[in-house]
């Protein structure tokens, strides 16, 4: 056996090492709904510690619990938009007005928003027999 032989059957024996290793390695486990929330609405501008961040996470959360993330999306950007709203008034965000600003804004965006949907309905109780 030459050296390039040795060399070239020790690499080969390595890759298969390793194909073996990656085929038995355990699957990543998919993000949390509060990890996928905490991104999206970092996305949309709302960062943690700010004015709004509880609810644009709960929101989000609970719409990704729901299976869709779009409405996560959403409820963050009515955050961000609420919050801007709030402070274009002049309010400061440590301010126990603004708080009542955010909440009366986000609570009132969000309906808008979703006003405009179509609404959609799943499968009927009476659609069984």
């Amino acid at each position: 056996m030459t050296h390039s032989q040795f060399h070239a059957s020790v690499a080969f024996g390595a890759i298969v090492v390793l194909a073996g290793v990656a085929l038995l390695a355990p699957p990543v486990p998919p993000a949390s709904a509060e990890v996928q929330a905490a991104r999206i609405c970092r996305e949309q501008g709302v960062k943690p510690a700010s004015p709004g961040y509880d609810y644009c996470l709960f929101q989000a959360e609970r719409a990704i619990e729901w299976g869709d993330p779009q409405i996560g999306r959403t409820y963050a950007r009515v955050t961000a938009e609420a919050r801007e709203a709030c402070q274009a008034y002049g309010l400061e965000p440590a301010s126990a007005g603004f708080q009542s600003c955010l909440d009366r804004e986000t609570k009132a965006r969000s309906l808008l928003v979703f006003s405009e949907e179509s609404l959609k309905f799943g499968p009927q109780i009476a659609d069984h027999p």
